[in-house]
């Protein structure tokens, strides 16, 4: 007779036990789906960034390109290569964009391996990691097809002339993506121009079929130019 409430017994022990065993959520942030549309605040990702530098200098990267740690780069684990972040320290509010060429990082809870310039300019250099949000500007992909309208304004490139990639009210931001443009286009010569309160990203003046070619290979990389007839002002 005393069967039954040891074996009442036994089936709540057990019962306790299971809810004990439940999963957990995972530990470390949790990488957003790939199709997911971002917060409301524009925040694709949250964790924790680090940097790497001389050990990695000149060495390749995983799209192939050599590794320049004062360049504005960074390694993702998932986000296309090309595509342009903005990785915002949390712990002093400062804000630079980054361009994905790297695959990483590898260490568990760690969601983007930046650049040593980057991490200069978020003043983490001394503590080696910050928590940040990722913010997804433009995403990188495979090159524009011809006659597909993917590049806005291609169709004016029959005239030639300047090629304006930007406009800044804040000169730094200006100067960040100057260092981009410097990288996708080592020989071409962008400059900052302080014109009508901004400061704009414009190229030398170029031939039609070069004007053409530039806003191609800026659509590539998720960034947006156009064609203007001058190209004067004062260089910032």
């Amino acid at each position: 007779m005393k069967a039954f409430p040891i074996l009442a017994a036994c089936a709540l022990l057990v019962s306790l036990a299971a809810c004990a065993r439940s999963p957990r959520a995972p530990a470390g942030p949790v990488l957003a789906p790939e199709l997911a549309a971002p917060a409301a605040s524009g925040v694709f990702q949250t964790g924790v960034a680090s940097w790497y530098g001389h050990d990695f200098h000149g060495r390749t990267t995983a799209n192939g390109e050599i590794y320049d740690m004062r360049k504005l780069t960074a390694a993702h684990p998932a986000l296309p290569f090309h595509t342009l972040v903005e990785v915002e320290n949390l712990e002093n509010g400062r804000r630079v964009p980054v361009r994905i060429n790297d695959r990483g990082p590898f260490l568990k809870g760690r969601i983007i391996d930046l650049s040593l310039k980057a991490a200069q300019r978020l003043d983490m250099e001394k503590s080696g990691t910050a928590t940040v949000n990722l913010r997804v500007l433009s995403r990188g992909g495979a090159p524009p097809v011809a006659g597909s309208g993917a590049v806005a304004g291609a169709e004016t490139a029959g005239r030639g002339g300047f090629v304006q990639a930007g406009a800044f009210s804040v000169r730094e931001n200006a100067q960040d993506l100057l260092l981009t443009l410097e990288d996708i286009f080592p020989d071409l010569g962008f400059r900052v121009v302080a014109e009508d309160g901004l400061f704009k990203l414009i190229s030398p003046r170029l031939e039609p079929a070069a004007c053409g070619q530039v806003l191609n290979k800026l659509a590539e990389y998720g960034l947006q130019g156009f064609i203007r007839e001058s190209g004067t002002g004062p260089e910032e």
